[in-house]
């Protein structure tokens, strides 16, 4: 099994974070009665085929790291960092593409985020505690960055408070810009060619 596929999922995370900053900004929602405001139902359709398409694929790719163990070199470790992540995100990505597109609340796709964002601080500890990474403190920290924004969904989609969305908004876009550093190092660490023999 190539993993090929590791690189374009980072490249994705950025686009959703990035998305999703957009979406917090642009679509005007209201928290109290659990839906879009009709003036941004086109901004909203249009936001929701991106955000559907990178859930999709994370979805997928982390379902296809599961099934298919391409790490077993260490146990697993890195199937359970890498593929359970993608596949509670891609899950996140898909329910709020899915609101979007039927122009309906966010919500109960913050229900599915909160979890998703536990799940990402348990993998940020467990990367600084077993030294999973190179550099374990970065890449704690590339976790913990979407793990905030997350668990903001939940306050920030059920209240009128537009600061909560700022917030939520400010985090996406802090986690696509470190992802967006992440993605780059590991895709030009990968592209690089081998030593003459």
């Amino acid at each position: 099994m190539s993993f090929d596929y590791l690189d374009s999922m980072m490249w994705s995370i950025v686009a959703s974070g990035i998305m999703l900053g957009v979406a917090a900004l642009r679509i005007p929602y209201k928290g109290s009665s659990d839906s879009i405001e009709e003036k941004g139902k086109n901004v909203s359709t249009g936001l929701g085929i991106g955000i559907g398409l990178t859930g999709f694929y994370l979805f997928i790719t982390g379902l296809a790291i599961g099934f298919q163990w391409p790490y077993s070199i260490a146990g697993g470790v890195y199937n359970v960092l890498f593929g359970g992540v993608a596949v509670l995100g891609g899950l996140v990505l898909l329910a709020v593409a899915i609101a979007f597109l039927l122009g309906r609340g966010l919500q109960a796709a913050s229900y599915i985020a909160l979890p998703a964002g536990l799940y990402l601080i348990v993998d940020a500890y467990s990367i600084l505690n077993y030294k999973l990474t190179k550099d374990p403190t970065l890449s704690a920290l590339l976790y913990l960055a979407p793990a905030a924004a997350l668990i903001l969904s939940v306050p920030a989609t059920h209240t009128e408070n537009k600061w909560l969305r700022w917030l939520f908004a400010i985090f996406a876009f802090l986690f696509a810009i470190a992802w967006l550093y992440f993605a780059y190092t590991v895709t030009t660490g990968h592209l690089q060619p081998p030593p003459p023999s």
